[in-house]
């Protein structure tokens, strides 16, 4: 983690979530207006991709509201259940947490309860992807690679291509099914990282959603 973080500053440039998260979306067309960006996808064969890039955790039950909202207002959006569902975060830099007044690393959480509003369990269940990344272990040429694959994902309506080989210092990848823990498929969790500011206690980081 030393030696990108060495890397990073021998280029002179350590990379935000913001401005990393700005040339993103620029890469596709969109433009951030606020903290978690969302996009539609829907393609001439049938298949549908939910997008969301953000710099924070996810928490499912926002994503279930949001389509059952789109659903009620007459558009057609199939459930969550159809299509692909995938979420990526960019975590905040040092200095982006002490402007926000959090602790660095920032927890990146998966919230996958979600509930109806009677209160039940939602149905059908559904999954997201979520694929985080840590923002100043990036380099230039990653941030161009995460930027084309991700063009090349909604353009193309296929599964977004991970381009660093899930780097475990540069990437976390979570499995998210509603109402069930969440499934961390590769990389380690910001609390893991041996070399993260002052070592975070093993309860702290049993597991991301809380």
């Amino acid at each position: 983690m030393d030696k990108q973080k060495n890397e990073n500053i021998v280029n002179n440039h350590i990379f935000s979530s913001t401005e990393i998260i700005d040339n993103v979306l620029n890469a596709i067309g969109l433009t951030r207006t606020t903290l978690s960006t969302y996009q539609q996808y829907q393609y001439p064969n049938g298949d549908y991709i939910r997008l969301r890039v953000s710099n924070h955790g996810i928490y499912l039950q926002h994503w279930f509201d949001k389509n059952r909202e789109a659903r009620m207002s007459g558009k057609y959006v199939p459930k969550l259940n159809v299509g692909q569902n995938i979420a990526i975060t960019f975590a905040p830099n040092e200095k982006e947490c002490l402007s926000m007044g959090e602790c660095f690393p920032m927890k990146i959480k998966n919230i996958t309860k979600v509930k109806t509003q009677q209160g039940n369990n939602a149905k059908p269940q559904f999954k997201i992807r979520h694929i985080c990344y840590y923002s100043w272990m990036l380099t230039h040429v990653d941030v161009v690679s995460i930027s084309v694959s991700l063009a090349n994902c909604v353009s193309k309506g296929i599964d977004y291509n991970e381009p660093l080989g899930n780097n475990p210092d540069k990437v976390t990848e979570w499995e998210d099914t509603s109402n069930l823990p969440p499934i961390k498929i590769k990389g380690k969790t910001l609390q893991q990282c041996k070399n993260c500011n002052n070592k975070i206690l093993h309860d702290n980081f049993k597991n991301d959603a809380e």
